[in-house]
């Protein structure tokens, strides 16, 4: 659910900022209740649904995945709704892997989203640790071993997670490895963590690290993905580098606390280069959905070249074999035209054996591509969210039953395209939802009230 989740979190932040926080709660709220519960009424929704709507806010899309910030404006007095750096950047890049290995490369003992007392008993205790990092270096250690040693959870859990001397950053994770075998040699037994404050934190870290395809996991077992070498290198690398440092503020003032809680999430939202650049390797079967289901020959690979034209190319050599499976003279007129600029479709295509009565009329192809670990759950109240341009629409409402979306999910597992035809008639007849999100204005002399001119 969290990736299904995510597109919508990063569009509602993204639609309503800047604003008031006022604005963007009620803003917020209306379109996760419309998202989650089938109705934009979210004063009339029960109590509990409403608690729902506000976890989904605050604590995933705000503290956990730091998609916005509050911040003060000192002259007005008036706190302002702003979008983050990492919002912006899984929009643009639509790589939900690349959005959680920053994430957890950026998570950190102590913090400021917990509550007050919690971050002043971190910041007394003196923890000093970007966990997530300390946990790939201990499990990339484990895996040098002559014999390949994996860790379970619950070792990772008690002798990491659950430590306070590592926290502190006073452990190194070959001692910790060390300590581990030695408990496992004389048989000593530790305490099973469990319940929410023990073991569930833990394991949604644990899920963010496979979320962000760093590592793999069973029931029990832990294991670093060997295909992430080179974000595990970066992972390890910086470990020690980076720390935001709560220690030194007062974190006693609940106004002090307030912008404090801004500074960490401007911190936290932080994009690094070497992550942004880093390629997520999937190699997967491609199943093509639609109305009847079906399996398409060969395979998605993802390489070093932009999501976008990837997710172009894939489909364009589907394309080419379903349409040279018709009529072999007919493949030449698949032309794939991404990079041509004001088009509004990225591949043109034909009918072919889709529309026996009209099989040369030409296929207008635009492809909207995502990357995620996750395959999408499609239940029925599975919803997605996607960006079109103006001259994308323009070309949905021109191009009528021939214009279709490709919908690529390069995933862990497999690759899935979906096919949506004529949005513009589905918009109409309101099976989906369409809204502008930036509008030009053109004006002439006419309008202008004052002018001022300067040397």
């Amino acid at each position: 659910m969290m990736e299904d989740m995510l597109p919508h979190y990063a569009e509602i932040v993204h639609q309503l900022c800047p604003c008031t926080k006022e604005l963007f709660v009620e803003g917020a709220r209306k379109r996760l209740a419309k998202i989650l519960f089938k109705t934009s009424e979210y004063n009339t929704l029960p109590n509990g649904n409403k608690k729902t709507i506000n976890n989904h806010l605050t604590e995933t899309a705000g503290t956990l995945l730091c998609l916005y910030y509050y911040e003060m404006d000192e002259e007005s007095g008036i706190e302002y709704a702003y979008e983050t750096e990492s919002c912006k950047f899984i929009l643009d890049k639509g790589d939900n892997p690349a959005f959680f290995k920053n994430l957890c490369y950026n998570m950190q003992f102590p913090n400021a989203a917990k509550k007050r007392p919690n971050v002043k008993a971190d910041v007394d205790n003196r923890l000093k640790i970007r966990q997530l990092c300390f946990v790939v270096a201990l499990l990339y250690h484990a895996q040098q071993q002559e014999e390949r040693v994996l860790l379970s959870k619950q070792e990772i859990g008690y002798y990491v997670l659950n430590n306070l001397d590592v926290l502190r950053g006073a452990v190194t994770p070959t001692e910790v490895y060390q300590r581990i075998m030695y408990d496992r040699q004389q048989r000593i037994k530790r305490p099973k963590l469990q319940g929410e404050n023990e073991w569930q934190h833990i394991q949604e870290q644990i899920n963010l690290l496979e979320l962000a395809n760093i590592v793999e996991q069973d029931n029990r077992y832990l294991w670093l993905n060997k295909n992430e070498s080179a974000a595990i290198k970066l992972f390890i690398d910086n470990k020690d580098k980076d720390i935001f440092e709560i220690s030194g503020l007062d974190v006693d003032s609940a106004d002090d606390f307030k912008k404090l809680i801004t500074s960490w999430r401007k911190h936290y939202s932080k994009v690094h280069e070497a992550i942004a650049n880093l390629n997520t390797p999937f190699s997967s079967t491609v199943v093509i959905l639609g109305r009847e289901e079906q399996s398409a020959s060969g395979t998605a690979t993802q390489s070093s070249v932009d999501l976008g034209e990837e997710g172009e190319a894939l489909v364009y050599r589907l394309e080419q074999e379903r349409v040279k499976n018709y009529k072999e003279r007919l493949v030449n007129k698949v032309l794939l035209l991404g990079k041509t600029k004001g088009l509004g479709y990225d591949i043109s295509s034909l009918e072919a054996d889709e529309n026996p009565e009209k099989p040369e009329f030409a296929r207008y192809i635009e492809v909207k591509a995502t990357k995620r670990v996750t395959v999408p759950s499609f239940v029925d109240n599975w919803t997605d969210s996607l960006n079109l341009t103006s001259k994308e629409w323009v070309a949905a409402e021109q191009y009528g039953e021939y214009y279709n979306i490709y919908r690529v999910y390069f995933t862990k597992s497999k690759t899935i395209i979906i096919r949506i035809k004529n949005p513009y008639k589905k918009f109409m007849e309101k099976e989906m939802e369409v809204f502008p999100t930036i509008y030009q204005m053109n004006f002439g002399v006419n309008v202008i009230e004052k002018r001022y001119e300067g040397e």
